[in-house]
């Protein structure tokens, strides 16, 4: 990989550049929302740079029209790129020490980028910086599930547990290359698995939290479940937080057990009853509660007990595909995942 000018020492020395990068794929009102919000912000990006992964729909032309009229707007395609290899593209494409990402969708808060990159400019040692979101619901569902889901949105989060979204993070070019890029071998959950490559480095990392951007959760119940599903099958793929899998496993096969033995028994049904209630509703009381009470709407705290099944056994079902799926591939996933995360 070749430096570019605005790499190295110099460009730490001296204002930086910036290049925002985004990934897309047949989603053309969600990209012109995150181009839209780019242009307003109070620190423009030097250049942005849009890699389609393929898009089938009218997204492409519409990127290249935009690409003639916006004199920092560069556009890539890449038929089959998943978003880890769209973003590897995207940043060996930028011509700037410095990467910001965020993604189709999103809406940047006016001074995200500026926000984002001032610890960049406070302090030249700093390698990675991690932006923040919030909910932008339209319904009291998509406003539950913001809240049900997102880190944040109730409570503070822990700069040494968070990791990062890549809807809102930036990063030094050489940084990127010491982790061997985004790890475009898995389909799903790639920024948390890049995070944990950041940790690995020991990145002189910082957490902007005023760093905004704005994104609509998922609005129905399939969707919410195929969202964490993809997520449970990329955490079955690295193996990332599998003792929770494990726990959550353990409390469905129990309770799955239990409910056969009702047939034989009907005395085993109060056990059952407990079982279900204190797994699946005491377990969500408190955010439950607390969602209701933020909400002021009664009908928030079903609609939580409901949005958490959903995730809790899709993220599972993807997780149980997943694993079967590193499984099935000899081991190659698995050497994959250790050689990304070695450090010599």
């Amino acid at each position: 990989m070749e430096h570019t000018e605005a790499e190295g020492t110099h460009a730490r020395a001296s204002k930086p550049t910036v290049s925002v990068v985004i990934t897309v794929k047949n989603d053309a009102s969600g990209v012109q929302l995150a181009l839209d919000s780019l242009a307003r912000q109070t620190r423009l990006p030097d250049e942005i740079i849009v890699v389609d992964g393929g898009s089938s729909d009218g997204t492409w032309p519409s990127l290249e029209g935009l690409a003639q009229t916006r004199r920092n707007l560069r556009v890539l395609r890449a038929p089959g790129a998943n978003i880890a290899a769209g973003r590897n593209l995207g940043t060996q494409a930028a011509r700037s020490g410095i990467v910001a990402t965020t993604d189709s969708g999103c809406c940047a808060a006016a001074d995200w980028l500026e926000k984002l990159i001032a610890p960049f400019e406070a302090d030249p040692a700093t390698d990675f910086v991690g932006g923040f979101y919030h909910v932008d619901s339209r319904t009291l569902f998509e406003e539950v599930v913001g809240l049900a889901t997102m880190r944040g949105q109730l409570d503070p989060v822990c700069e040494g547990t968070f990791n990062p979204s890549g809807r809102s993070m930036a990063y030094r070019k050489d940084l990127w290359r010491r982790a061997g890029g985004w790890p475009q071998w898995l389909l799903y959950s790639e920024d948390t698995l890049f995070d944990h490559k950041m940790r690995q480095l020991h990145a002189n990392w910082r957490l902007a939290q005023d760093a905004v951007v704005h994104w609509r959760p998922r609005s129905t119940s399939r969707a919410l479940a195929k969202q964490f599903y993809l997520y449970g099958t990329g955490r079955g793929h690295t193996q990332i937080g599998a003792a929770d899998f494990a726990y959550n496993l353990r409390n469905l096969a129990a309770v799955s057990a239990t409910a056969l033995l009702t047939i034989a028994t009907a005395w085993v049904l109060p056990l059952l009853v407990f079982l279900v209630v204190y797994f699946y509703v005491w377990t969500f009381h408190a955010k439950a509660a607390r969602i209701a009470g933020r909400t002021r709407r009664l009908t928030s705290y079903p609609i939580t007990l409901w949005v958490m099944w959903i995730v809790l056994f899709s993220n599972l079902a993807g997780y149980l595909v997943g694993s079967w799926q590193r499984w099935r591939s000899g081991g190659q996933l698995a050497l994959a995942m250790r050689a990304y995360l070695a450090t010599e």
